[in-house]
């Protein structure tokens, strides 16, 4: 299954203006739902029903690891086990309860490549085994 549609969760506007660009304009022309919390993200999720998450992984009140847990606690088989692409600005990181957040396929560093960034996912989604 092709990878078409992500959940890009990222509280920096111009982070969340400049990921969709990217995206929607990649050759594999991504269709993105953007939010700016992990509530809102939680609130379109079911609606939306994306292949990858793709979430910001320090944000206010609930992080992104924080958010993934509260996505693989739905009462929704397909959101469940929805894989996740965490993005960071820091050098080192920890992803804590690493198993409750599985599948996690990658991360990618900030800044990140904007013109790359379509390629990057769909090389992370093409070394996930469905």
């Amino acid at each position: 299954m092709p990878l078409r549609k992500i959940l890009h969760v990222d509280d920096d506007h111009v982070m969340r203006m400049m990921t969709r660009t990217a995206l929607t304009r990649s050759p594999q022309g991504f269709e993105i739902e953007s939010c700016l919390s992990g509530k809102e993200a939680l609130e379109k999720i079911s609606g939306f029903s994306p292949d990858l998450l793709l979430v910001d992984m320090i944000m206010p009140i609930m992080d992104g690891p924080a958010f993934v847990h509260a996505v693989r606690q739905l009462d929704d088989p397909l959101r469940s086990k929805t894989p996740v692409v965490f993005i960071t600005g820091k050098d080192e990181i920890h992803i804590r309860d690493r198993d409750i957040l599985e599948p996690v396929l990658g991360i990618i560093h900030k800044p990140f490549s904007a013109s790359q960034l379509g390629n990057d996912l769909a090389a992370l989604w093409n070394g996930y085994k469905k």
